[in-house]
């Protein structure tokens, strides 16, 4: 299960020490992060553990975890994972892991709202046999938070997707230009859902992409004529450039 009491920060280095000695158990994961006898990280450790399996980037044999991929972690491809959570035929709605991978494109993207302040009641509101307690929607804010998908202001969360968030999801190995909307839906939404119920891009990612414009690491622009929706600030972004970057392994397809 996904909704597990975690921060965020040690799944990742405990997934990096697996990748680094693969075959660790629980008990050796202890003994490396312990650092003071008093208290016990135990349950940490195991939270942890448990949303690496569930996110498929390690595997149980006997009492010792491997990685199954020898990838190096990028919070990129836990969204990814989330994605597919999201749209497997498999996982039933009403499950928790799916719930846990749609919060943000239910409550967020698909009302095109950029803050929700009582998360708790909201995902409850919409749920007939299942309950998600207010710790478990905590952690959900603190390892989206930690992921780069917003930020947790009061008892709510704001969704504005970190700039090297955004970056790593539309680094291309070639140049691309084209239509905006068409940029987001081809290569953001399959990574992080960015698509409103009116069928818009959500404008936290279009806010995203303007500071990445702003930062010169992409172009937006507008161009006349063209048979797509426009963004920002009067409706005069319609129009995307990213320069390819030769070290990255991401294709055009």
């Amino acid at each position: 299960m996904l909704f597990q009491m975690c921060y965020g920060p040690e799944i990742e280095v405990i997934y990096e020490e697996l990748r680094a000695k693969p075959g660790m158990d629980t008990i050796e994961l202890k003994t490396k992060f312990q650092f003071k006898e008093e208290g016990d990280i135990t349950s940490l450790i195991e939270c942890a553990l448990t949303v690496l399996e569930d996110l498929q980037f390690i595997y149980k044999d006997k009492a010792q975890f491997y990685v199954s991929q020898n990838k190096a972690w990028t919070n990129k491809r836990v969204f990814q994972r989330l994605r597919e959570i999201s749209t497997s035929d498999a996982i039933h709605s009403d499950s928790l892991d799916h719930i846990f991978a749609t919060i943000f494109e239910q409550l967020f993207v698909k009302p095109d709202r950029l803050f929700v302040s009582n998360i708790h009641n909201q995902v409850n509101s919409q749920l007939i046999k299942t309950v998600v307690g207010h710790e478990k929607i905590n952690a959900w804010k603190r390892m989206m938070e930690c992921w780069g998908l917003g930020r947790r202001v009061y008892s709510g969360f704001y969704a504005l997707p970190q700039l090297s968030l955004m970056k790593s999801i539309i680094e291309r190995s070639e140049t691309w230009e084209g239509g905006l909307h068409l940029f987001c839906e081809k290569f953001i939404h399959p990574v992080i859902p960015c698509l409103t119920s009116e069928g818009k891009i959500y404008k936290a990612i279009i806010f995203s992409l303007m500071g990445l414009a702003e930062a010169g690491e992409i172009e937006l622009s507008y161009v006349q004529d063209l048979p797509y929706k426009s963004y920002g600030p009067k409706n005069k972004l319609n129009w995307i450039k990213v320069e390819g970057r030769g070290d990255t392994n991401v294709s055009l397809s």
